[in-house]
């Protein structure tokens, strides 16, 4: 304990009350950074609470952004079969409707009937906003570890902006048809801070025309003039960003991707076989001036 003698110390009393205050400042020190440790301790114990709630447990967040920084996409995040199935049997019970015609709506089961009737072939099947309203869905758009990493990678608050549910039907077509097809490479420029989540509901390999994806094009953004262009050949790509970095991805049913929209990345009509995909995007808020 320290004694001040204020008698003969005639400074004592402007020293005494010195110690005060310091004492206040480091006592308020003190204070600040035990509530910053208490409130990062409620952050990590608030977010951990939110991600048991997750459907993807086992997916680990440094990695995927590794992976999304790295090359503009991440595989591996696979539906669990319940899931899988509910969306599956949901799409095979509800109407979905032409691309071009929301109007003409029919059951999957019936394509080739229709196709039959009208003469055109149907090369997609879209479903409308009250079939995404399902509850499995809304799950999805709120997952916290999807919300996680799209909050990271864009650096960001994520926004949902979009939900499609949508069959791609194996169409007959003409070899000239089929190369001008995979030929056309895109990526989003209208809206280049966004991450979009798709997960495959059918078993979807080489024949059933996979998603294909250029890894890094998000990175390397040489050759401007080129690039203003809204598509691009296999060849200006492969030149550009070399041909091995040109990926399809085949999986079973529930093989779930997420991807930069700043990837180069193609969609092709199935050859063989239908496919089913979801798809959830999220765009970076906008921040205020």
């Amino acid at each position: 304990m320290m004694f001040i003698d204020v008698v003969s110390n005639p400074t004592a009393d402007i020293e005494f009350n010195s110690l005060q205050r310091d004492n206040q400042v480091i006592n308020n020190v003190g204070r600040f950074f035990l509530g910053k440790r208490l409130c990062k301790r409620k952050a990590r114990t608030i977010q951990s609470q939110s991600h048991q709630s997750s459907i993807f447990q086992n997916l680990e967040v440094n990695e995927t952004i590794h992976s999304l920084n790295q090359q503009g996409i991440y595989q591996n995040l696979n539906l669990p079969e319940p899931i899988i199935k509910e969306i599956h049997d949901l799409a095979l019970a509800t109407p979905c409707h032409d691309p071009n015609n929301t109007q003409f709506s029919f059951h999957v089961s019936e394509k080739e009937q229709v196709m039959m009737e009208t003469g055109k072939p149907l090369d997609r099947g879209i479903y409308t906003n009250s079939t995404l309203s399902c509850s499995t869905i809304k799950q999805l758009e709120t997952d916290p570890i999807l919300l996680a990493i799209a909050a990271k990678h864009l650096n960001a608050e994520p926004i949902h902006q979009d939900t499609q549910l949508w069959w791609s039907f194996a169409v007959e077509s003409t070899l000239y048809e089929r190369r001008q097809e995979s030929q056309r490479f895109f990526r989003d420029i209208k809206n280049p801070r966004s991450l979009t989540f798709y997960f495959y509901l059918t078993d979807v390999d080489l024949c059933s025309n996979p998603h294909v994806c250029v890894l890094g094009s998000h990175r390397r953004k040489k050759l401007t003039s080129r690039f203003l262009r809204q598509d691009h050949s296999i060849r200006e790509i492969s030149q550009h960003y070399g041909y091995a970095n040109i990926t399809s991805i085949c999986g079973k049913a529930g093989l779930g991707f997420v991807q930069d929209a700043r990837c180069f990345h193609k969609k092709n009509s199935p050859s063989s076989s239908d496919r089913l995909t979801l798809e959830l995007k999220f765009t970076a808020k906008p921040r205020s001036i």
